[in-house]
């Protein structure tokens, strides 16, 4: 809602109003410009230079602006909990039988290769972490990539198999990586959101998984992404569980 190169503008009293209102947005949202400059012990004068400064006309198309903010804060957090609908019945098709049809090539990827290498970016970049992990608890050889920038090798990818975490399918760290693997031997399963997106299409294999989108409370940041990552973990924990079952049942263990 408020620029930072703006804020440092800001002199002590009016520093004093833009820490108020930001401590305070649901108050604020009610209070005339009158009771604002007795919360914040100044005057009315000092309010408008101040918001000013920080891009507004005037007082008016501040409240504007404040309650369009509030508004939707709470439309996304609704969505985040409609979306639960999404994900009941998203575990309950994955237990179904059929689901096989989609799960198997991803299982014959992941057997066929010695190497397993984790990749995304933000949250998806922390389940990378943990689907890495939990490869690793069933003995597979599994690593993650927190950096997205790191090079990738030209050599030794012909035996690995690179598992692509992404909400969106469209994150150009992640396609660089990608045309990099796969320019060196590399082949890639991807999980994201949408079966249509890049990455997706990019891959040797996709699971999507169609959650609705849900943004964070400024739309207009499009680096936090709240979309449910529910069926993200349970597909790289069934993943695993069937790769173990079945490479433990072609050795007879």
């Amino acid at each position: 809602m408020f620029d930072s190169e703006k804020v440092k503008e800001l002199n002590e009293l009016e520093l004093v109003v833009y820490t108020f209102i930001i401590e305070h947005l649901e108050e604020v949202n009610g209070l005339t410009i009158r009771e604002l400059s007795d919360h914040c012990h100044v005057s009315t004068s000092t309010i408008l230079r101040c918001l000013n400064k920080l891009g507004f006309s005037g007082y008016s198309e501040f409240k504007f602006a404040l309650k369009d903010k509030l508004k939707q804060g709470r439309q996304s957090f609704e969505a985040f909990y409609e979306a639960n609908v999404h994900v009941d019945a998203f575990l309950k098709k994955v237990n179904n039988e059929s689901y096989h049809a989609v799960l198997d090539p991803a299982v014959d990827l992941i057997l066929s290769n010695k190497h397993l290498v984790f990749t995304g970016i933000g949250t998806s970049g922390i389940l990378g972490t943990y689907g890495a992990r939990y490869f690793s608890n069933l003995q597979f050889n599994a690593y993650s990539i927190t950096d997205p920038f790191i090079p990738v090798p030209k050599r030794g990818l012909d035996t690995t198999l690179v598992i692509v975490l992404s909400v969106s399918g469209r994150t150009q760290e992640l396609i660089k990586q990608i045309e990099d693997f796969k320019r060196y031997g590399a082949e890639v399963l991807s999980i994201t959101n949408d079966q249509h997106s890049i990455i997706a299409n990019m891959a040797d294999q996709n699971i999507s998984y169609y959650m609705p989108d849900v943004s964070g409370p400024d739309p207009t940041d499009q680096s936090i992404n709240l979309t449910t990552q529910v069926p993200v973990i349970a597909l790289l924990e069934i993943l695993a569980h069937q790769a173990y079952q079945r490479e433990n049942d072609a050795t007879g263990e």
